[in-house]
């Protein structure tokens, strides 16, 4: 269990620059030790004690950009914080559905798939410059405007008073086995998944011979460099498991193979060799087998939202875990 010295110290240094990190940190550290130990020996529990001491910081965002010397003063101190939240979530929630919908539009459209992404990203990288120059201007608007200063102190009293409550949670500092098992299994019912589909038919032609869902030459030739490629892909996980964390090699080894996996997929997908045509028309419906039909874009679509949010977050776990990790690690004087 992570103390709530350990939390706040994490929310806290995310806002200081690296140079000054360990000094602050000491710092820090030592100052909440202390307070801490005034209130035990005064007969205060010492769970009490840690909260009040904190509480009594204040958000450690605030207490962060004041170390860094960094004024919070794009809106305003006292709304700043606020206006960052408001627009960070608004962001992150509204772009990536504009990008979705309007590329759905555009290939439903008759668009080509590449030129419907380019138009999706288009369109949402629009939304996300319309969304931070509004709420900037309403957030500057509250600011500094006279007829709304009474809405501007019911923001700041709405806000309330910042408690422990509100700390995140810590990074952990280790891949669990938990996550690693659940990537491997993933893995594993993915190749299940490619097995079972490559004999996979139920359609016969006019001659009562079976018409598989896939061509002959792409589960002889791909299906087993598709399934070598997973399986390297779980090895892999086995390794971020055994090193405990993300590390750039790694994250570039993971988008080598999220790659290898994805491009040719996406490729037979977009050339219309995926599916079996002769399958298609003894089904009855050839656009399922099209290039540009409905069918193949959105396994393009997906493949390559799917293959990019791992690469992203392959990354962005490398990133984040050293910090936490030298957080964490930092004499643990209260344990």
């Amino acid at each position: 269990m992570i103390s709530l010295t350990e939390r706040y110290l994490v929310a806290a240094l995310r806002g200081i620059p690296e140079r000054q990190r360990a000094d602050v940190e000491g710092e820090l550290r030592s100052s909440i030790a202390d307070a801490m130990e005034d209130r035990v020996a005064a007969g205060e529990d010492r769970a009490a004690a840690e909260t009040a001491v904190l509480e009594g910081l204040g958000n450690p965002a605030r207490l962060a950009a004041e170390y860094a010397g960094r004024p919070l003063y794009l809106i305003g101190p006292e709304l700043y914080l606020v206006y960052r939240f408001l627009l960070l979530r608004l962001v992150a929630i509204v772009v990536p559905i504009v990008f979705v919908v309007l590329t759905a539009v555009e290939l439903l459209g008759g668009s080509g798939y590449i030129g419907a992404l380019v138009d999706g990203a288009g369109g949402a990288l629009t939304i996300g410059v319309q969304l931070a120059f509004w709420v900037t201007l309403v957030f500057a608007f509250l600011e500094r405007a006279d007829a709304a200063r009474d809405a501007r102190d019911e923001i700041v009293g709405a806000t309330g008073r910042w408690t422990v409550d509100m700390l995140p949670d810590a990074a952990a500092d280790r891949v669990s086995v938990g996550e690693t098992v659940g990537e491997v299994v993933t893995v594993i019912l993915t190749i299940g998944g490619l097995l079972f589909l490559r004999n996979l038919s139920g359609v016969t032609d006019s001659a009562g011979e079976v018409v598989p869902l896939f061509d002959r030459a792409l589960t002889d030739v791909w299906f087993p460099a598709l399934i070598a490629i997973l399986a390297a892909t779980a090895v892999l996980q086995v390794l971020v498991f055994a090193v405990g964390r993300w590390t750039v090699p790694l994250a570039a080894a993971f988008t080598l193979l999220e790659l290898a996996f994805a491009v040719p997929v996406i490729g037979l997908a977009l050339n219309g060799t995926l599916i079996n045509p002769a399958f298609a028309a003894e089904l009855g419906w050839p656009p399922l087998a099209e290039r540009d039909g409905p069918v193949m874009l959105v396994v393009a679509v997906a493949t390559t939202l799917v293959t990019a949010w791992e690469i992203f977050d392959a990354w962005r776990r490398t990133r984040r875990t050293p910090r936490a990790q030298a957080v964490a690690g930092l004499g643990q004087t209260l344990s």
